[in-house]
């Protein structure tokens, strides 16, 4: 059953801080710190919102509401505020996937690999949520939508080019 993953936080100033959780057995969890420490942790969910952790440092209560990666969190009386992602929101996150729609008139790639297919041509109008590019990344393909709606004003990549997190994609002009 054990499963690891990695869980990147931060707490409105910014600073990133990464913790790893593995999953040893249905409620209990081994968590490495950002510090670096390594705790055994058990927890039990008795309700929706609610969390009781037990570990070396003793036990807590957890008062939660989420909203996509945004947490709320009351932990011994002190309220927290974070954001909450794994590796793959994390590396969208960093290639401003997930930005407000027409924040920036460029489609990024939020990973590495290689475009496999361009489903648009330039002076095209899209919609968004169209899929403008497939990128195959770890063997899978992955289609990459319009953040906006407009016309493309430039295609960046072609089928067969190795792409990076952040490279530009898509420029799609919204007409303003």
């Amino acid at each position: 059953m054990s499963q690891r993953r990695q869980y990147t936080v931060f707490n409105g100033d910014e600073e990133e801080r990464s913790w790893q959780v593995e999953t040893l057995a249905e409620g209990r969890y081994q968590v490495v710190t950002p510090d670096g420490e390594t705790l055994e942790v058990d927890a039990y969910s008795p309700r929706e919102g609610r969390l009781h952790l037990l570990s070396d440092h003793g036990s807590a209560d957890v008062v939660f509401v989420s909203d996509g990666g945004k947490v709320d969190l009351q932990v011994r009386g002190e309220r927290h505020q974070v954001e909450v992602y794994n590796d793959r929101e994390l590396r969208m996150r960093a290639a401003g996937a997930g930005a407000t729609a027409g924040d920036s008139p460029e489609l990024v790639s939020p990973m590495a690999g290689k475009v496999v297919k361009v489903n648009c041509r330039q002076g095209a109008f899209v919609s968004h949520g169209d899929p403008l590019v497939v990128v195959e990344a770890m063997k899978m393909e992955n289609d990459l939508q319009a953040h906006r709606g407009g016309v493309v004003e430039s295609i960046e990549v072609e089928a067969g080019d190795a792409v990076e997190i952040g490279d530009v994609l898509v420029i799609i002009d919204d007409g303003e």
